[in-house]
């Protein structure tokens, strides 16, 4: 944990300098009244001299007496200060090891994410997450954190498994202080739904003889945050392996439903995926375009084989795809670009007549690579055409069916030979 400078906060500074402020109004300027009174019309009429020396001791008394409060109280509220400092840093780290916690993406990030965190947290030179095994399995180390951390768990391995089995088995944090030349420890437990899954170790610093309250309850919150993150990500990780087998399971459906093109939503999600990542989309737009694409015909399994053919009937393959998608949460964000993907530049598509940059990026690469597809593809109703041809055919749409800026991505990968001869059926 990083030390504070000595000199203090902005805020105690300044509350050092309204206490002296207070202190002279309030004890000297009253003192130096006093002592003007009893030196100007009091001592001239006391004709002891021991009692003159008296009332001068208790006045200089009171002085000193009153000066040593101000410094205890100076030290008081310095460390009152000091501590409030520290506290709210640990909260700083605390809110930063939540976001860093809460943007974990996958289940196995999170222990590493949380020891690292605790690093930041507490006076700590190592940090270890133990997660439970199968049943009568030791807890297995799944990340750790600090310099000399292998070390650290070589030569203390039997107490952290020991603190690391007690909270799982009270469910409740666990304190060791520095004793037999070990350093202090504390473990918290990750919680679980009906018992902890786990144990959050710190292994303090050499200098400290124990962690604190505050340095335990924010061991405590972060294994609570730990393990929130890591359900949630395992969570997403589940809905995203649902969201790919369902979407191939639809992809076969939908190549046995057309019979006359098949693997084209496979082929199709190749070619965009090529090109958008030459036109620089993020890894969430990429996700998108990917699953867009294998997906952009599936609203051809609610028409009929005669009707898949049909200029009048085709046409609505994109509305009923968007309205399939849009009612499913996991698609949902899918369903414009569904909707979208054979709209023209030009706004002569379908089926809204959309033109430009009104029309989805991710469905603008898909309407170029099912064109791209459908030309260079063999199929019941006709030959492919050569390779040279069809990305004539695409460069002469530039401007018109596609977007300049899509044809000249692909073009690319063209002239590169990422999108090649070899690449079309």
């Amino acid at each position: 944990m990083s030390k504070r400078e000595p000199r203090g906060s902005i805020f105690s500074q300044k509350l050092d300098r309204v206490a002296l402020t207070a202190y002279f109004l309030g004890a000297v300027v009253p003192l130096i009244a006093l002592g003007f009174m009893l030196e100007r019309f009091v001592l001239p009429t006391v004709p002891d001299r021991i009692v003159s020396l008296g009332l001068i001791g208790l006045v200089l008394s009171i002085g000193l007496l009153s000066l040593a409060s101000f410094f205890a109280l100076r030290r008081t509220t310095r460390t009152s200060l000091a501590q409030m400092d520290a506290d709210n840093d640990r909260l700083a780290s605390l809110l930063d090891a939540a976001g860093a916690l809460a943007s974990v993406e996958f289940a196995e990030d999170a222990p590493g994410t949380s020891t690292r965190a605790v690093m930041g947290l507490t006076p700590s030179q190592a940090a270890f997450a133990l997660l439970r095994g199968h049943a009568g399995e030791t807890p297995r180390r799944v990340a750790a954190s600090g310099r000399d951390a292998e070390k650290i768990e070589q030569k203390l391995v039997e107490p952290i498994l020991e603190l690391t089995q007690l909270v799982m088995s009270s469910g409740r944090l666990a304190l060791r202080g520095k004793s037999n030349g070990q350093p202090a420890m504390a473990a918290a437990p990750f919680p679980g739904e009906a018992a902890p899954v786990g144990a959050l170790i710190a292994i303090a610093d050499a200098d400290v003889d124990e962690f604190s309250a505050s340095e335990s309850g924010a061991l405590v919150t972060l294994a609570g945050l730990g393990a929130v993150a890591h359900h949630n990500a395992t969570l997403r990780e589940e809905q995203r392996n649902f969201f790919t087998h369902v979407t191939d399971m639809l992809v076969t459906a939908l190549d046995a439903h057309l019979g006359y093109q098949t693997g084209h939503g496979t082929r199709v999600a190749q070619f965009a995926n090529k090109v958008g990542r030459q036109m620089g989309l993020d890894d969430d737009r990429m996700e998108r375009l990917h699953f867009s694409s294998l997906l952009h015909d599936i609203g051809m399994l609610k028409l009929q084989r005669h009707q898949q053919m049909n200029p009048r009937t085709a046409p609505k393959h994109t509305m009923i795809g968007g309205r399939m998608l849009d009612r499913i949460l996991l698609w949902k964000e899918l369903a414009p670009i569904v909707l979208h993907h054979h709209e023209w530049w030009d706004g002569s598509g379908y089926p809204e007549g959309v033109a430009g940059a009104t029309i989805p990026l991710e469905s603008r690469i898909i309407g170029l690579c099912d064109a791209f597809d459908a030309m260079t593809s063999s199929s019941s109703y006709q030959d492919a055409e050569p390779f040279e041809h069809a990305v004539n055919e695409i460069r002469a749409a530039a401007g018109t069916q596609f977007d300049p800026d899509v044809v000249a991505a692909f073009e690319a990968l063209v002239r590169e030979g990422s999108i090649c001869e070899s690449d079309i059926s």
